[in-house]
């Protein structure tokens, strides 16, 4: 219920770790223009700094003229119980799950549905009539980002990574009937998904003079801040080269491809289709797409000028007690 609250001059200037700069506390979380009754989303990961979905969800709920406020949340993996119980509290309306909660999410939630009970991991969760209820809106992004660039149905993908996101790719892409090959780094984990989704597990060793017409990468590497990294830093083996990394859009796996004149799909136009899908399950409302894609592009020139912390604390949480008592 406070008439006021904390923000830093600049994004350099805060007096504590995660203060938000008083610029994106107007414009992005418009603070000054909701009432107590605005609902308040976000997204849970670890780190969190670098996600744009503040930026892009922030930006359709302004458009759609929604009066709600989507916040970053820096959750541990030890934490995740205590913010299931935080955000039922606050309330949170709902939220985005990324890394690394895609999985563990599931045992917190009252009601999933089919797809993310297949796929093993939610990236979007709700509440509706006192129910925790997740999905997964990851998968129909895959194959509507891949559909524009490649046939899918026939085509062997080979899929690097072994976590939620590599598990909504599986299964999206087995269900479209690709001939599917997986390749991580935990063998044991590559094993246990290729038997979930019929793919072939394969080490890094046996890629060898493999070729395959669709490599996807679904690992945290080349994401923000390791942007220098990549899972195949020499030859792809592939023609399409299909990176979920979206932060930074042209990761080293990307710049690696076009160097090799692959065909690229960039994480950006997966990234966008989900938070579209996500927008409208919480909402009702048609998704602002153009208005998204332009959000989100922005958010990450903008990066480049906020300190590295600004969002990447505890404080998050305080911000969004700030939000819904206003």
């Amino acid at each position: 219920g406070s008439a006021f609250t904390y923000a830093a001059p600049s994004a350099a200037e805060g007096t504590a770790t995660g203060q938000v700069s008083a610029r994106p506390l107007r414009q992005t979380y418009r603070m000054d223009r909701f009432s107590k009754s605005a609902k308040v989303y976000g997204v849970i990961a670890s780190p969190v700094r670098h996600s744009v979905s503040p930026a892009v969800q922030n930006r359709a709920f302004q458009a759609r003229r929604i009066e709600a406020v989507y916040l970053p949340f820096l959750v541990q993996p030890a934490q995740l119980k205590d913010f299931f119980v935080f955000a039922e509290k606050l309330p949170v309306s709902g939220f985005s799950v990324t890394i690394p909660h895609k999985q563990k999410a599931l045992r917190y939630l009252d009601a999933v549905d089919g797809l993310a009970r297949r796929i093993g991991a939610v990236n979007t969760v709700w509440r509706r009539s006192g129910r925790w209820r997740g999905t997964n809106t990851d998968a129909p992004a895959v194959i509507a980002a891949l559909s524009s660039h490649v046939t899918v149905p026939r085509s062997s993908v080979l899929i690097a990574g072994n976590g939620g996101a590599a598990r909504a790719a599986a299964c999206a892409l087995a269900e479209a009937g690709a001939k599917l090959s997986l390749v991580g780094r935990n063998r044991d984990r590559v094993r246990m998904l290729a038997r979930v989704c019929g793919a072939e597990p394969l080490g890094r060793d046996q890629l060898a003079g493999r070729r395959f017409d669709v490599l996807v990468h679904a690992t945290p590497l080349g994401m923000y801040p390791h942007v220098n990294e990549s899972f195949f830093p020499g030859e792809i083996p592939a023609d399409v080269i299909f990176d979920m990394v979206y932060n930074p859009i042209e990761t080293a796996l990307i710049r690696n491809a076009r160097q090799q004149s692959k065909k690229v799909v960039t994480g950006m136009e997966m990234f966008l289709e989900q938070a579209a899908r996500q927008f409208e399950i919480w909402t009702g409302e048609t998704p602002p797409r153009q208005l998204m894609q332009r959000a989100a592009i922005e958010a990450l020139e903008n990066a480049r000028e906020v300190s590295p912390g600004s969002h990447d604390s505890p404080a998050a949480p305080a911000h969004a007690r700030s939000a819904a008592n206003r």
